[in-house]
């Protein structure tokens, strides 16, 4: 059954009394009239580009469980592929692989601002299973002593309450402290916009992009003999000649004209697609994905792609995987795993460091010049230091400049912390 442009499958009638009311509060709250909630903001393209862009990046990057030491002063970082929670994020359900958990679980923090996911434990303790829950069937309560309660509402109409332990919970901003905020909430306006220009543009040119005619009787007819047979009239005549019955011969009865100035649209004073354009910059903007990534290339050139493409990964993609990080560290790394310095990441080395010829080109010269040794290059990339001596060698530049390739001297005054730059 379809209620005010929703569709109330068994899963939504197992929906709470307030989530309710909140979906049916969501028809008026646009003033274009569209309905626009987490599930139908997909109908708006830049919304699906947005979700599409994050998710379809963000799944594919690789989440390790590390332990973080330190060797010689300097931090490294050991995968721990052996570790329960490495497994976990393997494998994270029967139902899900490893990449299609990322989709969905970035796609509801992107429209919700949460995550939640059961932990399904062992019989020995570790978490074995994660398992996702709509934002949509979740309710956040804070208790009496400050932790936090989830009412979660099953297929069939069962509830069921989990405590903080039992829930990890990935979100966004929150003006609450404990429930984030939706974005597509928030910007429902603009949303509401988008799609309702999509549908006026499906039906412009459904009705073969012709405005509507209007009819008149002739001077001095009586018209319809009554209501019910003008409304009549006018039903047959809008299923015959509208949508595919378009290009048909027409017929009046006797006693009806066409106007000869009929109401004509002018979409370019409309600003049709410049209502259009600038909409997908506006939700892109509340995203904060650049406008490349949603379609928008009328500023993208050659020279700023890369750019813009890092700018991506730092300003969009790196925030939702630090949500990610602090949550799963929080939620599935136990007391003396965080003691230990086991932390876990997602492998963004690659997309930060940008050009890889630029970079190595940079670092070139700093060698040379006796700024960075061959264990602080390594570093940079992501890599183990050195076992021998000559991990620790400046480049010694010699008097003629050209370099002798032994380690510079110690300057007088430097602590012992490695000279030559």
């Amino acid at each position: 059954m379809r209620l005010f442009g929703l569709d109330w499958s068994r899963k939504d009638a197992s929906l709470s009394v307030d989530q309710l009311i909140r979906r049916l509060e969501a028809v008026y709250d646009t003033v274009s009239g569209i309905v626009v909630t987490p599930e139908t903001a997909l109908q708006a393209p830049t919304v699906q580009a947005v979700v599409r862009a994050i998710g379809g990046y963000l799944s594919t990057l690789p989440v390790r469980v590390l332990l973080k030491s330190t060797s010689k002063g300097r931090d490294r970082k050991e995968p721990l592929p052996n570790h329960p929670v490495q497994r976990l994020l393997n494998d994270p359900n029967e139902t899900q692989d490893r990449v299609s958990y990322w989709l969905d679980a970035s796609s509801w923090l992107l429209r919700y601002g949460n995550f939640f996911a059961v932990k399904g434990r062992g019989a020995t303790g570790p978490i074995r299973r994660l398992i996702p829950i709509s934002p949509d069937c979740v309710t956040v309560e804070q208790t009496d002593d400050l932790t936090l309660r989830y009412r979660v509402n099953l297929q069939g109409g069962e509830q069921k309450v989990y405590l903080q332990s039992q829930i990890h919970h990935a979100r966004r901003m929150a003006r609450n402290g404990w429930l984030g905020d939706s974005p597509v909430m928030l910007a429902r306006e603009s949303i509401a916009l988008e799609i309702a220009a999509e549908r006026f543009g499906a039906g412009f040119f459904a009705n073969g992009a012709m405005p509507g005619i209007i009819l008149k009787y002739v001077a001095g007819s009586k018209g319809h003999r009554s209501e019910e047979d003008r409304k009549r009239f006018l039903d047959e005549f809008q299923s015959a000649f509208t949508a595919r019955g378009r290009f048909r011969s027409l017929l009046l009865p006797m006693g009806i004209e066409m106007a000869e100035d009929p109401i004509t649209l002018d979409n370019d004073k409309a600003q049709f697609l410049d209502t259009r354009k600038y909409q997908r910059t506006v939700i892109a903007g509340v995203f904060g994905v650049p406008p490349q990534f949603v379609g928008d290339l009328d500023r993208a050139t050659f020279n700023n792609a890369e750019q813009q493409s890092l700018d991506f990964v730092q300003h969009v993609i790196l925030p939702d995987v630090r949500v990610f990080e602090a949550a799963m560290e929080r939620d599935l790394l136990t007391d003396d795993d965080r003691a230990a310095g086991v932390i876990i990441r997602f492998n963004l080395d690659a997309a930060l460091r940008g050009d890889y010829l630029s970079r190595q080109q940079g670092l070139k010269l700093q060698r040379e010049n006796g700024i960075v040794n061959p264990n602080e290059w390594r570093e940079q990339e992501g890599l183990n230091p050195r076992t021998d001596p000559g991990g620790e060698a400046y480049w010694d530049q010699g008097p003629s400049g050209q370099g002798t390739g032994k380690p510079a001297a110690e300057p007088a005054g430097n602590n012992g912390n490695g000279g030559g730059a």
